[in-house]
């Protein structure tokens, strides 16, 4: 069955079967089930009431059921949490002790919970924290927790791409785009990731051949985040290409519950659609009713206030400011449209 929502309910279904006629081991798999499937569903957001409910029968009877299962879809919890704006920075912070505490009881390593802890960091706007948080992960060792080689050093990358180091960036990716890393999800993930940066190098053909590459492997409803950054450079290079796309991913981004991949989105659509009403144009966009600069504006503002307000600082607000900023240079030194 496709990844979506439909999905979802089916496992839902499961559940309650489970639940009603089989035993508790089994009610167990089909939460984690549920749980490995609701991040590619789009609606990662779910899988942390799956998530807890077998957490608890795990801390309860660790003899019977796997560590590193259990262990391993913590570790997705870890990349999700401190997207949802809904919970405070306590909170987040004790889901995070408490996947230290029980690396330590199971002989893991650290090198995930660092990894995980530079983004929640990073994008607090906490750049210290988040430079000790990379040479911690860098420090740590392997082990089985650890995501596998190529999917680190994608984001190795990525976060020199996070603080602008951009050529630095590009240095981390060699291995991957010469071909001597790969997996299921690089280099894909990685055209998508360089994109941008490649744009504000000036390097406009490789950046428009690195889109040409990622675009065609990029499908499914988890990718809400990286539609938004495509939409953002088609938006410069190809706006024909970014109506077609927007068109096909609006539904998403109206329908994500996770307050920074729906933030992360409708940036990218505002700076779109700003181009887009420049000039007049015949077309009437998918969802024009509800989705207009004002109500764009409105619904940016609601998630950056409730970002600024559980982070305790301005950063989101500054940082969109910044990439609106980088967006209108983009477009006045490349744009097609």
């Amino acid at each position: 069955m496709p990844d979506g929502k439909q999905k979802l309910a089916v496992l839902e279904e499961m559940i309650r079967v489970a639940d009603r006629y089989m035993t508790e081991e089994e009610a167990y798999q089909a939460r984690m089930d549920y749980s490995n499937a609701a991040p590619e569903c789009g609606c990662p957001e779910r899988m942390l009431v799956s998530f807890s409910w077998c957490l608890k029968k795990f801390e309860d009877n660790p003899g019977n059921y796997s560590n590193f299962y259990i262990m391993w879809h913590y570790k997705w919890v870890l990349g999700y949490v401190w997207r949802l704006p809904e919970l405070s920075l306590e909170q987040i912070e004790r889901v995070f002790e408490d996947f230290k505490e029980k690396c330590h009881t199971y002989g893991y390593s650290l090198r995930v919970y660092y990894q995980k802890r530079l983004n929640f960091m990073l994008w607090q706007g906490k750049m210290a924290e988040a430079a000790e948080c990379y040479k911690s992960w860098r420090a740590a060792k392997r082990d089985s927790l650890s995501d596998c080689s190529a999917c680190e050093q994608n984001m190795f990358g990525s976060y020199h791409f996070a603080i602008g180091h951009h050529k630095k960036g590009l240095q981390s990716l060699r291995p991957i785009l010469e071909g001597k890393m790969s997996c299921r999800s690089v280099p894909q993930n990685t055209y998508s990731e360089m994109m941008l940066p490649l744009l504000k190098l000036g390097e406009y053909d490789r950046a428009t051949e690195t889109a040409k590459k990622a675009y065609r492997f990029i499908k499914g409803p988890s990718y809400l985040e990286e539609y938004g950054t495509f939409l953002q450079f088609f938006t410069v290079t190809d706006m024909p290409k970014a109506v077609k796309l927007y068109e096909q991913t609006v539904g998403l981004g109206l329908g994500s519950k996770l307050g920074w991949d729906r933030l992360q989105y409708f940036v990218s659509v505002r700076i779109f659609l700003k181009e887009w009403s420049r000039t007049r144009r015949r077309k009437k966009l998918a969802e024009s009713e509800l989705v207009t600069l004002g109500w764009l504006d409105q619904e940016i503002s609601r998630l950056v206030q409730a970002f600024n307000r559980r982070n305790g600082n301005s950063f989101v607000e500054e940082w969109i400011r910044e990439k609106e900023k980088v967006a209108a240079r983009l477009q006045s030194a490349y744009g097609t449209a």
